[in-house]
């Protein structure tokens, strides 16, 4: 039985675990849905099937990053006991919020502001000299500006609007839309079918942020509606990232995660609202809570170690 050290990326949408030995290649790779405990009331079930029959692995340590976890906050102990009944008591465990780990991967442990922005956002800024800031991070009912889910429901809110009022400068953006989701254009079919749209979908939420995909291709299509709405995200993200900066005190670099900034209109808006690029993240999040478990298990991180690590997580997508 080797060693080695597990990591787990649970956002809202999907939740990946990986398994690494001491020379940095990945031995096991695991995909789930998603596990936040806040809206998925299945979550822990996700979470704990995701971590079943590790008993071959001789696991050093594990970093668990978790949408909405806080240490703080005393509903995040049924994940930490969910976590710790999953794994036994002999496992270093390092509980952490999601975007924690998508720091740690995107500086590698230097000072930076990390722009997480998938099903949720969240801004974290950590200086690694005092506590990391929050910035935003509010959920879906009270914030969660430029999120996958807040383009979805903004992209939806213009859809009613032109099914309610039927006004003919929504009507192109609606229809285009209501197409892409293999929903009728009529807007006499189209309410309800949207309606019953949502009531199927699995998971609402996430159904609704993937819609953030789809307003990305309706923009590069010529949509001006479409690009109005990425443009408007991007201007939150970077808002939220300048009050980062003036609360810290200074203007830490930027990186990103999360499927928003997949979109190039988005990543643009905000380079250019924030006055510089983005530094391109070392590590997505689940390496960077490889990287933290590895060095929780004392192994020698070292800047081979990273690059090694980084090819072979690149090579399970």
């Amino acid at each position: 039985m080797n060693d080695a050290v597990l990591a787990v990326d649970g956002g809202g949408t999907y939740t990946r675990a990986m398994i690494v030995g001491p020379d940095g290649h990945v031995i096991e790779h695991r995909l789930a849905d998603g596990c936040n405990a806040y809206d998925k009331a299945d979550w822990a079930d996700t979470l704990t099937g995701l971590l079943r029959g590790l008993g071959s692995y001789r696991l050093r340590a594990a970093t668990i990053g978790l949408a909405g976890y806080c240490a703080q906050r005393p509903s995040s102990r049924m994940q930490e006991d969910a976590v710790r009944n999953a794994l036994g008591p002999d496992v270093m465990i390092s509980m952490r919020p999601d975007v924690d780990i998508a720091c740690a991967g995107a500086f590698v442990g230097a000072p930076g502001i990390l722009a997480l922005a998938g099903t949720g956002s969240v801004i974290w800024a950590d200086d690694c000299r005092h506590a990391p800031l929050r910035i935003g991070g509010w959920g879906y009912m009270l914030g969660d500006e430029g999120s996958g889910y807040w383009i979805g429901r903004m992209a939806l809110h213009r859809v009613a609007r032109y099914l309610d009022a039927r006004h003919a400068d929504d009507a192109d953006f609606a229809t285009r839309l209501l197409r892409a989701m293999d929903l009728p254009s009529d807007p006499d079919r189209a309410g309800e079918a949207l309606l019953e749209w949502q009531r199927v979908q699995p998971h609402a939420r996430s159904a609704i942020a993937t819609l953030a995909r789809v307003l990305d291709r309706l923009a590069h299509d010529g949509s001006a509606d479409a690009r109005s709405i990425l443009l408007d995200a991007a201007r939150c993200l970077a808002a939220q990232v300048t009050v980062a900066r003036t609360r810290l005190g200074q203007a830490l670099p930027w990186s990103y995660a999360g499927s928003v900034f997949h979109s190039r209109i988005v990543m643009d808006r905000m380079t250019h609202l924030l006055g510089e690029g983005p530094q391109v993240p070392r590590l997505p999040p689940i390496g960077g809570a490889l990287m933290q478990a590895a060095m929780c298990a004392d192994w020698p991180v070292d800047a081979a170690w990273l690059d090694r690590l980084g090819t072979e997580i690149a090579s399970t997508r």
